[in-house]
């Protein structure tokens, strides 16, 4: 069974954590001027905040936990339904999961989930990004069952927040896709995988590597489905794509020549399936070389 691949799940670059971060800071932030509390309090809270987000930004994962851990610490001193410790939290959350700490990331975002449903309301977007952030742990835990309430309630929340055509909506598709694929539930994952890279390629063009990630999990269910040819075309443009988006060097790219071969095979296209064998072959020797 071809595994949910964590460079997938909706982090795929540094740069997007820390502009979520700095997004969770800057609403925590905005409640500051707010409250009553002591001005140490709050000044000593922000400078944590900001600190950790420095420490992530620049990959420093482990000093941004600590300075995260250091921050709730702090929110001790507001009310317990502050937002503010929500999103405390959800940082924390966040950070967990780059650090692959899944059970503590997965336990910040719920205590983060509770707090920011009250303060917010159950159809926040920002409840909708902490379900879907439990749902993207989850299923790097392989828990696809329990994942996909998760994902339906922020695929909710994005669409009334958003709009039907949102790239988070998208995304919600995407990760529900996936579970039904690992949960072999085929015909259940082609819908919403198909629609998922509609709105990415609608949104971003076809030299899209988000599209390029629809289209691989798209393909992989038509070949388990048996809808050979549609696999075949659905696989080689991904492959296309990711050369063009990720280089030929990429892993990625390999991946894809790899479930393309695997397709031709099936079709009884054997030769076929050797240039792109033998392709993807060099560019694992090639990742090998490098580590």
């Amino acid at each position: 069974m071809v595994r949910y691949p964590v460079s997938l799940v909706p982090s795929r670059t540094l740069s997007i954590l820390a502009a979520v971060l700095i997004r969770a800071a800057v609403l925590s932030l905005a409640l500051a001027g707010v409250t009553n509390l002591a001005a140490d309090a709050v000044d000593d809270w922000q400078n944590l905040v900001m600190a950790a987000l420095r420490a992530a930004s620049a990959g420093e994962f482990a000093s941004s936990e600590q300075l995260f851990l250091r921050a709730v610490q702090q929110t001790e001193r507001f009310s317990p339904g502050d937002a503010r410790v929500g999103t405390t939290l959800n940082s924390l959350g966040l950070v967990y999961k780059e650090e692959k700490k899944f059970p503590d990331a997965e336990r910040a975002f719920e205590k983060a989930l509770g707090i920011l449903e009250k303060a917010y309301g159950p159809d926040s977007l920002d409840v909708g990004n902490i379900d879907f952030n439990i749902a993207s742990v989850l299923m790097l835990e392989d828990r696809w069952d329990s994942a996909l309430p998760y994902i339906q309630k922020s695929r909710a929340v994005y669409k009334k927040m958003l709009g039907p055509d949102s790239l988070k909506v998208a995304s919600s598709l995407c990760l529900e896709g996936d579970a039904y694929r690992n949960l072999k539930k085929y015909s259940e994952a082609e819908a919403p995988l198909k629609e998922c890279a509609n709105e990415r390629e609608a949104a971003g063009g076809m030299q899209n590597p988000e599209l390029a990630d629809a289209l691989y999990s798209l393909g992989l269910v038509y070949s388990q489905v048996g809808k050979y040819a549609l696999a075949d075309q659905t696989l080689k443009l991904t492959a296309k794509i990711r050369e063009i988006t990720a280089g030929v060097t990429s892993p990625l790219f390999a991946e894809a020549l790899e479930a393309h071969a695997a397709v031709l095979r099936m079709m009884g296209r054997g030769q076929d399936a050797v240039k792109d064998d033998a392709m993807a072959a060099a560019v694992r020797r090639n990742e090998k070389k490098k580590q």
